[in-house]
């Protein structure tokens, strides 16, 4: 029952990470080392899980799936939206390459080139 029961404490313990907002990005690393840190802990306790259950370990069980399955969209939403921030600050970082060498691919010799001739 102990293992059962700190599953169950670190799962509800992850959500609550999982279930704030994503914090701005000076305190995001800090965020992320934290989320890390007990889902390390949380795959060491599914390790260590083994039958026979009880009823009572059935019932945190079925508690910890279900908490399982909304920890996984959780993580996948944060994926999604750090990789959307991501992509963001990559086509602004091409925005203002692009604008600073704005005429660095014109002719210096004044010539028109017609493409019809």
């Amino acid at each position: 029952m102990p293992v059962v029961a700190d599953l169950e404490r670190v799962t509800n313990h992850l959500l609550a990470l999982l279930n704030s907002e994503l914090p701005a990005e000076e305190k995001r690393d800090t965020f992320i080392e934290e989320i890390d840190k007990v889902l390390q802990i949380r795959d060491s306790l599914l390790s260590k899980l083994s039958p026979p259950f009880s009823e009572d370990e059935m019932e945190l069980g079925k508690k910890v799936a279900v908490a399982s399955q909304a920890i996984s969209g959780k993580l996948e939403a944060y994926q999604r939206k750090m990789k959307q921030e991501w992509s963001h600050i990559q086509q602004s970082k091409k925005t203002a390459k692009a604008y600073g060498q704005a005429y660095a691919g014109v002719s210096v010799d004044g010539m028109y080139y017609d493409k019809r001739n």
